[in-house]
């Protein structure tokens, strides 16, 4: 035993030692170091801001996933890594298609079973006749945004819930408590805004994230990085709603109506649009700067030349 704890530990020394390794990590290092300065310096780009965080959410799964496979093959290959005369580049490029071929494989199976498991969750119905408008309303908002046909489901509840969900069949899904307390300026407002997560595949991050971030529970970048992508999808949505429907103010009165309603349930955190938590690790960003920011939308908008031209 003591001989193979030997060859195991001179197999960790010369991986961890060799310049192959250390280049990747190096890389790696890079390259979220450069993807977080272009974030840092670019404050009012939203959409850029969301791109870049994802890249770096992404960067960081792989990363995790080379270190762990790295760590199995010298273990589980430790003599070929510490004599052989290739050991380290094989064991580089094996722990390389690993991190990438763990990162598809989650990214598969979340994709595959995820949203369905969300759908079984609330188990949405069809819209009743009084509540077929808003069928009719993200059909002709879809059919200007270029996305296509996305399925409005409405959930049982008297909790304030409104969720996109992605997959196959893309769905937005309200509930009957939200449809309580808004009017109809609002909910179009609030399925706009879940439009748009459709239309920049958050719907898909969000439950993707949600599961991996339960996997890589040990992960400090997904833990900061995580709620920063989310809270800048949050930002997105909101003015990409605010601009496509011309009532930004009337979402920002949904969020307060919602917000008075209460917090979603456990299942929902994350995925509705507005949840629990406050500070960076905080998947929303704070109340009182999403409804600021809409009404400072609302200000612009009416002065825009293109409204003025209508």
């Amino acid at each position: 035993m003591a001989s193979l704890l030997e060859i195991i530990g001179e197999a960790l020394v010369t991986y961890w030692s060799a310049p192959l390794p250390l280049a990747v990590i190096a890389v790696c290092g890079a390259s979220m170091g450069t993807l977080l300065y272009v974030f840092l310096t670019n404050a009012r780009n939203a959409k850029l801001r969301v791109s870049l965080l994802t890249g770096l959410y992404g960067m960081s799964i792989f990363f995790w996933a080379f270190v762990a496979t790295s760590i199995l093959l010298c273990i589980g290959q430790a003599r070929m890594v510490a004599y052989a005369r290739n050991g380290v580049p094989l064991a580089v490029s094996g722990a390389v298609a690993g991190g990438l071929a763990t990162s598809a494989i989650i990214s598969l199976i979340v994709w595959r079973f995820g949203n369905s498991a969300v759908l079984r969750r609330f188990s949405p119905r069809e819209p009743h006749v009084e509540e077929r408008w808003i069928q009719r309303f993200v059909d002709l908002l879809g059919d200007f945004e270029g996305v296509p046909r996305v399925r409005v489901g409405i959930v049982e509840t008297d909790q304030a819930l409104g969720m996109a969900v992605g997959g196959k069949v893309r769905n937005i899904l309200v509930s009957t408590g939200l449809l309580t307390i808004l009017d109809r300026d609002e909910v179009e407002t609030v399925v706009a805004h879940e439009l748009m997560h459709i239309k920049h595949h958050d719907a898909e991050f969000k439950v993707f994230s949600r599961v991996l971030s339960r996997i890589l529970f040990f992960d400090p970048f997904s833990k900061f990085f995580d709620p920063a992508v989310h809270r800048e999808r949050e930002y997105l949505a909101d003015e990409t709603s605010g601009r496509s429907t011309g009532k930004p103010a009337s979402l920002a009165s949904a969020l307060l109506k919602i917000a008075d309603r209460g917090m979603p349930p456990r299942p929902a955190w994350g995925l509705s649009i507005l949840g629990s938590g406050r500070g960076i690790f905080s998947r929303y960003p704070p109340l009182k700067e999403r409804v600021q920011r809409l009404l400072l939308l609302s200000e612009i908008l009416p002065s825009s030349p293109s409204r003025e031209n209508a």
